[in-house]
């Protein structure tokens, strides 16, 4: 089994080599943004997306449009804590260069996680940055985790630990995967 390290690279490269990341963005938001769960959501957790991820920032400002709590996590010794945000200027630098919130520590219930990740299996098992926040977390969440990915980020198997959490939906510029099922 290849190295998680060494699937980064090769997705990142991948990535970088899509020359219409933009509109891809734009579909994938456009799917989420329909999906009954999300629509029914009533506080969403979403983290600032880098680089090479699907931009997050469409779907925060939707959410805030559609008057949702937005929550967005801070990284802090003990884990991720999630804090409200009304707006981006809530935001500041943190961790990794990171967007993350200036407010204080939300105690409302999240009922969906957009959860990052880098290379994925349609399982939904998802390799991350390394650093196991989000696995930790995973762990006694008990909302719905929607991870956005481009196609290139999908592959048939990836190393799985005991201690991953899968998310239950992956959405791309092609298709919503469910679990191990899909349907476009």
């Amino acid at each position: 089994m290849i190295a998680k390290q060494e699937l980064r690279k090769e997705v990142h490269a991948n990535i970088r080599a899509l020359a219409d990341r933009g509109d891809r963005d734009e579909t994938i938001i456009h799917t989420v943004l329909s999906l009954p769960v999300w629509q029914q959501a009533h506080t969403v957790a979403l983290t600032l997306s880098l680089e090479l991820e699907v931009s997050t920032r469409p779907l925060i400002e939707a959410a805030l449009e559609a008057g949702k709590s937005v929550l967005v996590p801070k990284v802090t010794k003990q884990g991720l804590t999630f804090h409200q945000i009304k707006t981006f200027s809530d935001l500041e630098p943190g961790v990794m260069g990171i967007l993350e919130p200036t407010t204080m520590e939300s105690d409302l219930g999240i009922d969906v996680c957009i959860v990052p990740g880098r290379v994925f299996n349609r399982s939904g098992y998802r390799i991350g940055w390394g650093g196991g926040y989000y696995d930790r977390f995973l762990a006694t969440y008990e909302g719905v985790t929607i991870s956005l990915a481009y196609d290139v980020q999908l592959l048939d198997t990836i190393p799985v630990e005991p201690h991953d959490i899968p998310v239950e939906f992956i959405v791309t510029e092609r298709e919503t995967i469910l679990c191990s099922q899909s349907f476009s």
